[in-house]
């Protein structure tokens, strides 16, 4: 008996088909930032890679200057909702950063190198500058950076929780002072160290109270986040 039509059109077409690549392996979009700075403190130099489904790594070099800890930083994290959306949003209403954002302005203090970029398998663009003038690269600098802290302070109170306890408070304090100045991004990072802090009974009171207060901090953040964040 002889294959219909249709079957042989369907054997046909198999290895083209087969050939073809799904959307689901197709790459995702990315948006990256760059810091560098010989003089930066206390990163002399870090990068964000930040997925369009929210994976974020962060890969830094602490400035020896500083006065800590030197070795190089690597952190995986899940960017929220909302700053991931802002990402992408602002990439895309900066024509995916393929413009120059530099201002130019002669008088403008060093404050480091800083590259925007954006690639996906459709489109990809960058853009380096010291200082920009445009408020939507502003806010991603700032956003950026408010991580690059944050990341910074959970390596700090992990290395004084096992070596400095009774500096803890005031480490504690300072992370209150930059929460409440809107100067540290995506305080979820630092949950497992401030719980560890918080649960601890060899720590003195004050500081696992404060531990406790910016657990509390970061819980109402999150729930205002993501109530602004709905539609």
């Amino acid at each position: 008996m002889k294959p219909s039509f249709a079957v042989l059109v369907l054997l046909l077409s198999l290895p083209v088909l087969a050939q073809t690549p799904s959307p689901a392996n197709a790459e995702q979009a990315v948006v990256t930032f760059t810091f560098e700075w010989s003089q930066g403190i206390p990163w002399q130099s870090y990068s964000f890679q930040v997925e369009a489904d929210g994976k974020a790594h962060f890969s830094g070099a602490p400035n020896a200057a500083g006065g800590g800890d030197t070795d190089p930083v690597q952190q995986d994290f899940v960017m929220s909702e909302a700053n991931r959306q802002e990402i992408f949003d602002t990439a895309r209403k900066l024509n995916y950063f393929r413009s120059d954002f530099d201002s130019h302005l002669k008088r403008i203090a060093q404050t480091g190198t800083k590259t925007l970029a954006y690639k996906s398998d459709q489109v990809q663009g960058s853009s380096t500058y010291n200082y920009s003038q445009n408020p939507a690269v502003q806010r991603l600098t700032q956003l950026f950076l408010g991580i690059a802290t944050t990341i910074d302070y959970d390596r700090k109170l992990a290395w004084q929780y096992r070596f400095d306890k009774l500096g803890l408070n005031q480490r504690l304090h300072e992370l209150e002072e930059l929460q409440a100045g809107h100067q540290v991004e995506e305080l979820s990072i630092l949950d497992p160290i401030l719980r560890k802090i918080a649960a601890d009974p060899n720590l003195m009171h004050i500081s696992r109270q404060g531990a406790q207060q910016l657990l509390k901090a970061m819980g109402s953040q999150a729930a205002t986040t993501q109530s602004a964040a709905q539609p």
